[in-house]
């Protein structure tokens, strides 16, 4: 290990190299090297034609992965979401660099793979999506459907598919720890999420790449306690101190340092919504809950609904909630700090939350939906001509029990279509999974039935042709017709419980061919 300054560091990083690097949002982002690699490029022209590799989004609409929407910097993007990214999402729209779009469990784990020198992942995860090679193979955009390798193939192992998931070479590895010792071990005690810095540094050691780690402080050898080292000095050949660590290396994009998303605290602490139809959504939403139930929950209207409605309701102590990024408990947060919670009880590292995921630990997920078809499909990946990505949403949705997508029918884009533009989720393959799928919006509650959508509640006051009329394709109605509970829109809720979990509850779907 040596320290080097970032242009230093940037110029070690050869050109055409496949770059690996770790965050999400702007947790974990070495926002210092992406800032002097953008910077290099724009004077010098190097590095060049890269390969940047991403298992999470990485931005808060600014900086951390914008820096790279720059042409002749990258000439292809594998990642998994580009949602809080608008100069990537347009850059890859336009065919600037080639879009490869995975789900970000896989990202995740694939990350272990290469550093193990397995030939790849199977899984069952993104079977009837855009990622199927059957369909799309993941490439979202035309250079990489023209250009790019297959990142993913159908094996067949007794009798059923399975997505194969292939390993590539990681030449150069990114991440940042909060403390760095004077032998390169490397610590993310203020960081508030464990991501994929340590598999990333063991894939690009193993492949004699190199490794990089931006530190937000240097410390002297032995301060860090062994079983706080996340990351070996022996896997590190550079060190890079950040120079501005108070803009460079902040936890959050909202704080630098707020202890609150690292420690525990009372249900007293967590915070709450006001009153509105968003959290109205919230509310009916977690009705559909059990006691003991663990739950994901996305950005956009779960994220910001959920929690909130189970505070208000005292039921926190009753559910725990979840979030891809490894963290437990508490209430998340979101828009472009999504991906921590506010007092914590736990926080894992990130593919091994997805493990957890994948394996058919999650009870229920909640997600929000850009687009719905008549088939019970949703798109959540490309929108309005932007290459927006998928996130863990297919890794998610694809795997829990209950997936209950959250939407407002009163927003600015119809969120009912005859046919999704991209994709995401897969009614068939939910089907095939036994799995129960809601879509619940203020007005009106939605379940998938055999052959696509039936309506099965409305709200207080509302007659079904009301809402039958805003769906441009025929949705057939539950007899008799539920109301959706009154108290939900009232400004103050009514005390109530959930009920226990179901005896004998199918902890997660069951495991049928996919056909084809």
């Amino acid at each position: 290990m040596r320290l080097a300054s970032v242009p230093e560091a940037v110029a070690a990083i050869p050109d055409g190299a496949t770059v690996a690097v770790d965050g999400f949002t702007l947790m974990g982002v070495a926002e210092a090297l992406y800032e002097g690699i953008e910077a290099s490029f724009r004077q010098t022209g190097h590095p060049r034609d890269l390969v940047i590799v991403h298992a999470a989004g990485q931005s808060n609409r600014k900086v951390g992965f914008e820096h790279f929407a720059v042409e002749g910097l990258a000439r292809r993007i594998v990642g998994s979401h580009w949602g809080l990214m608008p100069r990537m999402s347009a850059f890859l729209g336009q065919g600037l660099a080639e879009a490869v779009c995975l789900p970000q469990g896989q990202l995740s784990t694939l990350f272990r793979s290469i550093a193990a020198g397995r030939p790849g992942n199977l899984s069952r995860i993104g079977l009837g999506t855009f990622v199927d090679p059957r369909i799309e193979a993941g490439k979202v955009n035309q250079p990489a459907r023209d250009r790019a390798p297959d990142y993913v193939a159908i094996e067949r192992i007794d009798g059923q598919d399975f997505m194969f998931y292939r390993s590539f070479k990681i030449d150069v590895g990114i991440f940042r720890a909060s403390s760095v010792d004077q032998d390169g071990n490397c610590s993310q005690e203020d960081e508030a999420v464990w991501l994929d810095a340590l598999a990333i540094a063991q894939a690009a050691h193993n492949a004699n790449g190199l490794v990089i780690c931006q530190a937000k402080k240097l410390v002297a050898r032995g301060a860090i306690p062994p079983r706080q080292v996340t990351v070996p000095g022996a896997l590190v050949d550079l060190v890079v101190p950040a120079p501005e660590p108070e803009r460079q290396h902040r936890q959050t994009d909202g704080t630098f340092f707020d202890p609150v998303y690292i420690t525990a605290g009372s249900g007293d602490e967590l915070p709450r919504a006001p009153f509105s139809t968003r959290l109205a959504i919230g509310r009916r939403a977690i009705r559909f809950l059990h006691r003991g139930d663990v739950v994901n929950i996305g950005t956009g209207i779960p994220g910001d609904t959920v929690g909130p409605a189970l505070a208000e309701a005292g039921l926190s102590d009753a559910i725990t909630l979840t979030v891809e990024s490894g963290v437990y408990g508490g209430v998340p947060a979101g828009g472009v700090d999504f991906g921590i919670t506010a007092h914590p009880t736990a926080i894992i590292p990130h593919p091994n939350q997805f493990d957890f995921y994948n394996g058919g630990g999650l009870d229920a997920t909640f997600m929000g939906a850009g687009q719905v078809d008549q088939f019970g499909n949703v798109n959540v990946s490309r929108l309005g001509g932007r290459v927006i990505g998928a996130g863990g949403f297919i890794d998610i949705t694809q795997s829990a029990r209950l997936v209950c997508f959250c939407f407002s029918l009163e927003g600015r884009n119809e969120k009912f279509v005859p046919q999704v533009d991209h994709l995401t989720f897969s009614a068939d393959q939910a089907r095939k999974n036994q799995q129960q799928v809601l879509y619940l919006t203020e007005r009106a509650v939605f379940r998938l039935d055999s052959a696509g959508l039936r309506l099965i509640e409305v709200a207080p006051e509302v007659e079904p042709a009301e809402v039958l009329k805003r769906i441009p394709f025929p949705v057939a109605v539950a007899e008799p017709l539920a109301r959706m509970p009154a108290d939900i829109f009232d400004e103050t809720i009514r005390p109530f419980d959930l009920p226990p979990q179901p005896a004998g509850k199918m902890r997660r779907p069951r495991a049928v061919s996919s056909g084809g």
